[in-house]
């Protein structure tokens, strides 16, 4: 079914790290993708000027892509803009980003319990609840809706510090939504969570 034009800006980018080659040769890492196109980060500069040929796979699916550089976001990242001449390809593509928009909010919803000290705002609280998108934290300090603190805490030994937003709040503590989060950091809180659920029951 062909997908307009206000269609396509319904679907929004989303986070990938899916391994690219450029022209059958180069090989770089597509950070984002959507209908448009995609952030491309590369070893090696690409010509800016030139048509150039993606090749990758997104859940199972193939693709080859034709693109034009529109952007230079830093060193050898490229704003990729996709030519997109088939309706075929379109609705292939329209389902891979669904799929990994899927995956993403799943990730994200993985929550775990846990009972582990933390700092907000530098004064010690519990951390209760986490998951990649943020975490509960049990604390005397009355805080608003919106308010902007920063999380500490440890985990296997590795320190995690980030800003956070607070989205809701009880008479024992708050819930948090991590901001602009570090990609190694919430990389070191998925394989936590992966790890704490994995194990077998006691």
């Amino acid at each position: 079914m062909p997908v307009s034009a206000y269609e396509r800006r319904k679907f929004v980018r989303v986070d990938t790290n899916l391994d690219v080659r450029i022209n059958h040769q180069l090989r770089a890492a597509a950070k984002k993708l959507s209908l448009g196109g995609c952030l491309i980060e590369s070893k090696e500069p690409i010509d800016p000027t030139s048509l150039i040929l993606l090749e990758f796979s997104a859940h199972g699916e193939p693709f080859r892509l034709t693109g034009r550089v529109i952007h230079l976001l830093g060193p050898n990242q490229y704003g990729i803009r996709f030519d997109l001449d088939s309706e075929e390809l379109i609705g292939r593509l329209v389902e891979v980003i669904q799929k990994l928009q899927d995956v993403a909010t799943a990730r994200r919803s993985t929550r775990l319990k846990i009972h582990r000290e933390a700092l907000l705002d530098n004064e010690v609280s519990v951390l209760t609840d986490l998951s990649e998108g943020g975490g509960s934290l049990q604390t005397a300090r009355v805080f608003n809706y919106g308010d902007i603190v920063e999380v500490r805490f440890s985990l296997e030994n590795q320190e995690i510090h980030l800003a956070a937003q607070v989205r809701w709040k009880s008479q024992s503590g708050i819930g948090v939504e991590f901001l602009s989060p570090n990609p190694t950091q919430i990389g070191e809180i998925a394989t936590f969570i992966i790890k704490e659920i994995s194990k077998p029951p006691s």
